[in-house]
Order: structure tokens, then sequence, then C-alpha cells
């Protein structure tokens, strides 16, 4: 599938689930509108939200972005159970088509200057047989942000999600370590991202804040821009508004 031309379109994929993705791809959608960009959302698939319920993740990013599209729109497809997309849609009996995540996809770009697409747990979770969210990051050309929890053992699941994104012809534009706890750093999270720039030298590695409201708009934005993530971006910013 080809993208608009001259929309900037990112993917935005976690090392586990829990990490808080959803958090920074709010954040960074809130920023953009506030820079004066027009941002869409799209969250593919949402699981472990029950019949009747509004898909929590898609709420958010539909909130951060003010996108006038439905969340229905944001997020096509929602399964009751908490599992990966494929297995939430075969035991519900149901299909994830492809298809309808592209078009999707052209809903939710047309009119905007800048495209966040969020995932669902990791990089290799499936959504259809044979697809994993890396094909279709890849099929959408999208630029990755990996979101990976501040704590031990980041280490090695960073590495990972980066190298399974440079397989699947990815390219990483920013690993944010996201603050999830209050409480003060251990030394794990205060060692992480010197450890992960010495490991993954190539690559920019972020530290983003800790929000007691994740959704504050006005915070969420704050903190994108704070920890660098919008800088770490290829986005074309209004000149009055850059800084």
């Amino acid at each position: 599938m080809t993208r608009p031309a001259g929309a900037f379109a990112f993917g935005v994929t976690g090392t586990d689930t829990g990490v808080g993705k959803t958090v920074v791809a709010a954040a960074l959608a809130a920023a953009l509108v506030h820079r004066g960009l027009r941002a869409g959302v799209l969250k593919p698939v949402e699981t472990g939200v029950p019949a009747g319920t509004d898909p929590p993740d898609a709420a958010l990013l539909h909130a951060a972005s003010g996108t006038s599209h439905s969340l229905g729109s944001v997020c096509p497809f929602t399964f009751a159970e908490p599992l990966a997309p494929l297995i939430a849609a075969e035991r519900a009996g149901r299909r994830i088509d492809l298809g309808a995540l592209d078009a999707a996809l052209a809903r939710a770009m047309d009119g905007c200057d800048a495209m966040i697409v969020e995932g669902a747990g990791g990089l290799m979770v499936p959504i259809a047989e044979h697809v994993t969210y890396a094909e279709l990051f890849a099929r959408w050309h999208l630029g990755l942000i990996v979101v990976a929890a501040n704590r031990l053992g980041v280490l090695n699941h960073a590495i990972l999600t980066v190298h399974a994104a440079k397989a699947a012809g990815l390219r990483v534009h920013a690993v944010v370590l996201n603050t999830v706890t209050r409480a003060p750093a251990g030394l794990a999270a205060s060692t992480n991202a010197g450890a992960l720039r010495r490991l993954l030298p190539d690559h920019t590695i972020l530290t983003f804040p800790y929000l007691g409201d994740p959704h504050h708009i006005p915070s969420l934005a704050a903190a994108a821009a704070s920890c660098g993530l919008l800088a770490a971006l290829p986005l074309a910013l209004p000149d009055a508004l850059c800084t």
C-alpha cells in the first residue's frame, strides 16, 4: 500500500504489553496538534474490550488528536477477550481483513499532515494468519517508534525489538523508555538509557516522564516535546511553532 504523498506516518510498538505505548502515541498526537499539524490516529485492533464499551486505548488517541473521525473509524476491530488479535478474532469467529485495515488507514490519513498507528503488544504479535504488526507496518511504509518500560529487563527487550524491526525493513526513529511508576528510579531505571545508547549507538534513546494523569491532553503534549520525541522525528513543523 502506498501512503499519500507528503504525509508523515509512524507506527508505535511496544517491547511488551503494558509498557505505555498508548500514552506515548497519544502524547505524540497531542504534541503535533499543539504545533499546528493535523494528526491522524489509528488503532487497527484493540482486544480486551467488553461488548458495548469503548476501546480505551483508541479513545485516548481519539481525544489527543482531536480527530473528527468516529471512534469506530479510529479502531475498526475490537474483541472482548484480552488476547493477541489473531487469537481473539478466531475465538470470536471473525477474521481481521487486511483490505479493511488498508481502507481504515486511508480514511484516517485523509487531510492529515502526520499519521500515528498504534499496535498491540509487541512488533511480532500476530494480527491475521502469517501477518504480524511488523509486516503491517512495513506494508504501510511506517517509520517506527519503540516504547519500552524503563525497568529491569528492558535492555534485552529493546534490543530484540530493534533487531526484529530491522529484519522487517523498518526504520526505527526512536526507542522511548517510558517511566511507568512515580517511585524514585532504581538502579536499572537510572542506568538503562545510558546502556542502550552504548548498545544501540545508531539509534535515538529517549526517556518519557511519568504522568499522573495520562488523560490530561496538555500534559501529554508537553511530555512528548520535553523528552525530545518531536525532535527525533522527520517532521515538517510550522516555522512559527517550532519552539
